[in-house]
């Protein structure tokens, strides 16, 4: 019976210290990488436009890309990114399975090229959840310059999602992302916030950069391009 006490403590000790190895290397090591992937360290220190909608944010991500197209190019994909416009090209079937409706768009079109502020950026079909999130499940565009700037402000949290556009060289992009927002002041709120909606947002931010990348690269194909239209910029606010 002893024997038996002591292999059930001994199995739940190294139980606990098995979970409590993966919380330790998820949070000083795969959490610090996913919250600045692809970035530099300039990156990820300097301020950014948009770093001003929620300046007590208890959490700021930097994601960064190089892309291979000038910024224009990038800007024409960037632009059309909406629940009803050309979707945020990332998991869609992921998306979907919560219900959102979201289709990433494989051409440019001349009418979602047209994003101006004040306009709202849904994340989620009208009506969802019986319309609970009409007006909320979103960002409001907040700041543009377009070809650079991309500002948004989402209406759940007041967040910042913003998007920055630089040259480098004659033709390629640095494409800097990044978020603010705030954890939560409860034990569940961070933990909800650490261990589902920061993983989730990295694997999702992190696909729709990629997807960015290769359809700027790939633009000059017919495949890209609607069918009789001519494609623009969008205005400036």
């Amino acid at each position: 019976m002893e024997s038996k006490t002591m292999r059930r403590t001994a199995i739940g000790a190294a139980v606990v210290g098995g979970i409590g190895a993966l919380a330790a290397a998820y949070v000083f090591g795969v959490r610090p990488w996913h919250l600045r992937w692809g970035a530099t360290e300039n990156e990820i220190s300097e301020w950014l436009p948009g770093d001003e909608i929620m300046p007590e944010a208890d959490v700021q991500v930097t994601h960064a890309i190089t892309i291979d197209a000038p910024p224009e190019e990038v800007w024409k994909w960037l632009i059309q990114i909406g629940q009803d416009r050309g979707g945020f090209y990332s998991y869609d079937w992921l998306e979907n399975l919560f219900g959102l409706d979201i289709h990433t768009a494989d051409v440019i079109k001349p009418e979602w090229q047209e994003l101006k502020v004040g306009d709202f950026v849904r994340g989620a079909h009208e009506g969802w959840m019986g319309g609970r999130f009409d007006g909320k499940a979103g960002w409001y565009v907040v700041g543009m310059k377009p070809g650079s700037q991309l500002i948004l402000r989402d209406e759940i949290d007041h967040g910042s999602w913003v998007f920055i556009l630089r040259p480098v060289g004659e033709d390629q992009t640095r494409l800097v992302v990044r978020v603010r927002g705030k954890r939560g002041e409860t034990f569940a709120k961070k933990l909800y916030s650490y261990g589902l909606i920061e993983p989730a947002h990295f694997l999702m931010e992190r696909k729709m950069m990629l997807t960015l990348k290769e359809k700027a690269e790939t633009s000059d194909s017919p495949s890209h391009q609607e069918s009789g239209s001519q494609v623009t910029t969008g205005s400036n606010p």
